[in-house]
């Protein structure tokens, strides 16, 4: 009877020693491993940190600014966690009356009715703004996409609306969208 007792005791104190072990193996968040600012300037790694979940490597591809003119005309930010995509974002200028048009029938999305032509789904948000002002007219394609990798932060939809609504504002301010 007491070696029963015993190998349950040993028994359990292996399975807390394995436990305690994939805690402190534990890949750290992939935010953390972020600059101040990322994607063009745009955002933080409190922004991202839900869409980039845990890792040990992050690489981002990205210009610095989003400065967009009728000679450079796109910009992307690729964030990507161990080698996987963890956040896409794009932003392109296109000539004013080209107009939007997104296969989004399938992904069951939703309006962002703070953003001109937003639009959310589970995995990502797209808006198309017309920019109209001193310069000449132009029109802005925005897509932002990501997994939201961790269960504490809620539904993925408001977050990426969040996301979408600073993204744009940030876009319009960078580009003269509207000045």
């Amino acid at each position: 009877m007491m070696r029963a007792g015993v190998c349950r005791a040993l028994a359990g104190v292996l399975a807390g020693a394995l436990v305690l072990t994939g805690c402190a193996g534990e890949k750290p968040p992939a935010a953390s491993r972020l600059p101040q600012t990322t994607c063009f300037g745009a955002f933080t790694p409190a922004d991202l940190a839900p869409l980039l979940g845990r890792g040990d490597e992050v690489k981002v591809e990205s210009p610095a600014d989003l400065k967009l003119t009728a000679d450079r005309r796109g910009a992307t930010c690729n964030i990507y966690v161990d080698g996987k995509s963890g956040v896409l974002v794009t932003a392109e200028r296109q000539p004013l009356g080209q107009g939007f048009s997104w296969p989004l029938e399938q992904v069951n999305a939703d309006p962002i009715p703070s953003v001109e032509n937003g639009k959310v789904w589970d995995t990502g948000a797209a808006a198309g703004l017309s920019c109209k002002g001193a310069g000449d007219p132009f029109e802005l394609e925005l897509w932002l996409s990501g997994t939201v990798d961790d269960e504490k932060a809620g539904a993925p939809r408001p977050l990426l609306t969040g996301l979408m609504e600073k993204y744009a504002d940030y876009a319009k301010r960078q580009t003269g969208c509207g000045t």
